[in-house]
């Protein structure tokens, strides 16, 4: 098996996540800066076994993730009890495709797990030096944060 490092494997996950989300109608852009999140805000999060070993985590403004689920809807009104399901699905997708871009990169295959769902931020793990933080701005200047 072949590997990448750890740049190269960010890059694959930050490339996918924009990816996804420009084809719900919504750009991300990538920040230094820290995020200022709104006070609703959720998060998604599932480990990646087998050939790949990673918890990703993603904390995102629940209005950009009501926005999102208005363009796959075609709808206006989003019910909340929908707003869990379309997030994982969401993050479903994301991870389906950093699963299919690591194997078609370096033939490493790897599933993960079903998404848990969280109405809370993501706590990033300060004692953890291998955890790499892609912050990003939506169009509406809503948060996202990717935690790999």
């Amino acid at each position: 098996m072949n590997s990448l490092s750890q740049q190269q494997i960010i890059k694959i996950i930050d490339r996918v996540m924009k990816d996804i989300t420009s084809q719900m109608n919504d750009d991300l852009r990538n920040t230094e800066d820290s995020i200022s999140f709104s006070e609703n805000v959720c998060s998604i999060c599932t480990t990646f076994e087998g050939g790949y070993h990673a918890t990703l985590a993603l904390s995102v403004d629940t209005s950009l993730l009501v926005r999102l689920a208005q363009q796959v809807m075609q709808e206006e009104n989003v019910p909340s009890e929908y707003l869990e399901d379309f997030a994982k699905e969401y993050f479903n997708v994301i991870c389906g495709q950093i699963a299919a871009n690591l194997f078609q990169a370096a033939n490493i295959s790897s599933r993960f797990q079903i998404p848990t769902f969280s109405t809370e931020r993501y706590k990033v793990d300060e004692n953890s030096v291998s955890q790499e933080v892609l912050n990003y701005t939506s169009n509406h200047n809503e948060g996202a944060q990717l935690i790999h």
